[in-house]
């Protein structure tokens, strides 16, 4: 799907946090996230699917029609009936987005927070647990991690905790070292004294 703007995202935080207090208040949270998870999935592997739900060529009364038909009885009738208040307010095209902060909002009440970590080589278990152990500490929060590799680190790891960017990666302290390096000779060639004599 499309990405969107400040305006549809402020608009699907309205969608996802009534489903989730929907959802909630039917005892369905958790199901409902992994529901509604799934269809975005089908939905971006789909290509015909999603021009069917988003596209302005499509009748809206013809894709209520369908979307009856097709998911009723196979989907909850929770999420049916969402589908049909988006389709009835031309809201299909942010589905993804209302998908996403579903579960933002479903994390943050859980005081849960998603968290990446990129290594160069796979986390062993002891060390994913020192790490959880530690973001538990930094965030007050329970880590979801994602975990991914990267064999450009080097070595060390890139922990990306919401928009919050922590780099102890090899390769950023050897960028850090290098940028430091090329100041200091600068600084010395400059000052015309000779840079190695302190080395």
């Amino acid at each position: 799907m499309l990405p969107v703007d400040d305006v549809g995202i402020a608009i699907a935080d309205v969608y996802g946090k009534a489903l989730l207090k929907l959802a909630g208040d039917a005892g369905a949270a958790a199901p409902m996230l992994e529901e509604f998870g799934g269809l975005v999935v089908y939905v971006n592997s789909n290509s015909d699917f999603e021009f069917f739900l988003t596209s302005v060529t499509v009748d809206t009364e013809a894709r209520r029609a369908t979307l009856e038909k097709a998911m009723r009885g196979p989907a909850s009738d929770l999420l049916v009936d969402f589908l049909q208040i988006l389709n009835g307010k031309d809201r299909l095209p942010l589905l993804e987005q209302i998908y996403v902060r579903y579960r933002l909002a479903y994390e943050a009440d859980r005081k849960q927070i998603e968290v990446t970590a990129t290594t160069a080589t796979p986390l062993s278990g002891g060390t994913r647990e020192s790490l959880l152990a530690a973001l538990r500490k930094h965030t007050g929060q329970e880590p979801i991690l994602t975990e991914k590799v990267d064999g450009a680190l080097i070595g060390g790891l890139v922990v990306h905790v919401g928009d919050e960017k922590i780099d102890f990666s090899v390769a950023n302290r050897l960028r850090s070292y290098r940028s430091a390096f090329l100041t200091r000779a600068s600084l010395e060639i400059h000052g015309g004294r000779e840079y190695f004599k302190e080395v």
